[in-house]
């Protein structure tokens, strides 16, 4: 291969998007009222938003970013019937942390997922 080519083929690698995306696994415990409301697991790509939605009474959105080596950012927005959280956690990896607010608890369980 000669020298313009290689040249040309690492600057459209360097082009590329990273193959190496960070992706996060997210166990959650909503409670409300000292109740659990529901218990979502969701695999999160790094600063992207995901959600899910059950009936008309129950939205969880949630955006994870890593933060550092031992640490991610976590910003959520739970809305559980009349009551709305929007907490933004710094936890470490693989160590749960919660956040109250009101009637309405948010606990969060964040691990770095393999990529398959």
């Amino acid at each position: 291969m000669g020298i313009k080519s290689l040249v040309a083929a690492l600057g459209l690698l360097m082009s590329l998007p990273s193959l190496a995306t960070e992706i996060f696994q997210v166990s959650s415990s909503i409670y409300r009222n000292g109740e659990l409301v529901e218990s979502p697991v969701i695999v999160v790509e790094a600063d992207k938003k995901a959600y899910m939605t059950i009936g008309d009474d129950f939205r969880y959105d949630l955006t994870v970013s890593s933060k550092s080596e031992d640490t991610a950012q976590v910003q959520a927005a739970v809305s559980v019937g009349n009551s709305i959280i929007n907490p933004s956690l710094t936890v470490f990896y693989d160590k749960e942390a919660s956040v109250e607010v009101g009637d309405t608890k948010l606990t969060v369980l964040v691990s770095k997922h393999e990529n398959p």
